[in-house]
């Protein structure tokens, strides 16, 4: 469509792709909004079901605990999960930008930022 303009393909083709952005983050936020990841306490039997925006679905707790032992196990595993929905967003955010063919200087590391990992 825009061969033969050199750069100014490649901007058109951008643009283009950045005008469908706001969709495609819709779409991803809502395919997030039913995605779940779960956490589990090392020590016990404590689970958290999150989706993937990071909203807390369920907490299972198995077997008798003391209450610090709970709190302390209910906060290993949200943040477990809550680690594992946020890289499944960026993962999400990767792959669709991946998809739309678009280059974002600096996404990897803003990502990276998202996850801890920067």
């Amino acid at each position: 469509m825009f061969k033969g303009l050199g750069n100014l393909g490649n901007i058109a083709s951008m643009m283009g792709s950045f005008q469908k952005l706001p969709e495609k983050m819709q779409q991803l936020n809502d395919q997030m909004k039913v995605a779940t990841v779960t956490g589990t306490a090392s020590e016990t039997d404590v689970t958290v079901l999150m989706n993937g925006l990071g909203h807390v679905q369920s907490v299972q707790i198995r077997g008798e605990y003391s209450s610090e032992v709970i709190e302390i196990s209910v906060l290993e595993a949200t943040n477990e999960a809550g680690a594992a929905a946020k890289q499944m967003y960026a993962d999400g955010i990767s792959q669709m930008v991946a998809d739309m063919d678009i280059n974002i200087p600096g996404l990897d590391g803003i990502l990276a930022n998202l996850t801890g990992g920067g």
